[in-house]
């Protein structure tokens, strides 16, 4: 049957190649795909179902990128991948991937996903990044200040700095907005200087010695 594009499996195709090959069912069908033919594709395999109306395209192995884009379509529009997965893709901690970490206006509940629901996202709190909607690094910066370490902390503003050009004045403008957020003072603390940022293990011996 012909669809908008081409066939049903050249369109999947095409919202796929452009979307780390996670669709959306919402999406299908806006494309002209029936859900009889999205239901014979999840049979067969072709489609993989990974949350409620969101699937993978052919693949069981997915990329970090797909793992955490799942998660933030499953959690409906407008939603955003935050905290340790969000500075996990913007490289300012290291390590395993986090499991995926999401807010949105509307909280549900999603296997293998936290979420968290805010009535109003900031839209300068928004951006995309390697294809993935997620909060900007300094609202990243805000919300790790809650949950790592001070050392940890002071690593990620310091990648934050170098790598990606971030501010001491994007991070205050975010904490302006949220001045009651868990580790905002420790934060500004690391940002004008009076906690010393170490860096790695080594230079924590050297520090001690």
């Amino acid at each position: 049957m012909g669809h908008q594009g081409g066939t049903v499996d050249e369109v999947i195709a095409d919202i796929a190649r452009h979307s780390h090959g996670v669709v959306t069912r919402k999406h299908l069908l806006r494309k002209g795909v029936t859900p009889k033919e999205i239901a014979v594709r999840l049979h067969r395999g072709s489609l993989i179902a990974v949350h409620r109306a969101v699937y993978r395209v052919g693949h069981v192995c997915p990329s970090v990128e797909a793992r955490y884009l799942a998660a933030v379509l499953a959690c409906g529009d407008g939603a955003l991948l935050i905290a340790r997965p969000a500075a996990h893709l913007w490289g300012l901690i290291r390590g395993s991937p986090p499991p995926p970490d999401v807010i949105a206006k509307v909280k549900r509940r999603v296997r293998g996903v936290k979420t968290h629901r805010a009535r109003c996202i900031h839209a300068a709190d928004r951006a995309q990044h390697r294809g993935v909607p997620l909060t900007t690094i300094a609202r990243t910066l805000v919300d790790l200040a809650g949950v790592l370490s001070e050392d940890a902390l002071g690593r990620a503003c310091h990648e934050a700095q170098i790598r990606r050009r971030s501010t001491p004045v994007e991070v205050e403008e975010v904490l302006s907005r949220l001045p009651t957020r868990r580790g905002a003072g420790t934060l500004r603390r690391i940002l004008i200087g009076e906690i010393q940022v170490t860096l790695s293990r080594l230079e924590q011996k050297f520090l001690h010695l």
